[in-house]
């Protein structure tokens, strides 16, 4: 559920950013780190991002991997971005 308010509040930050033009990948990427970073500190976790790499997988959709630490332990989590829709949609998995 949480992950839907990221997502939502992502959207209406990229929305008032794109107000007319596309959204660089740069922003997206930033955008993208920053939501999850905050999800994680909602959950009482301490996630520092080494690494965020997306690319176009079809048409406005992103995926990739975040690499980090969190709690002090390696992590990788595997980032999807749908941008099909009218805001964007961000999902990411940590992978075991």
């Amino acid at each position: 559920m949480k992950k839907k308010i990221v997502s939502i509040v992502l959207a209406c930050s990229a929305m008032v950013m794109l107000s007319g033009c596309g959204v660089s990948e740069d922003k997206l990427t930033d955008k993208v780190k920053q939501g999850i970073v905050e999800y994680e500190q909602e959950q009482g976790k301490n996630l520092v991002v080494s690494d965020l790499k997306l690319e176009k997988s079809e048409g406005n959709n992103y995926k990739g991997v975040l690499t980090g630490r969190l709690d002090g332990v390696d992590v990788i989590y595997d980032v999807t971005v749908d941008d099909s829709g009218s805001d964007f949609d961000v999902d990411w998995e940590l992978r075991q």
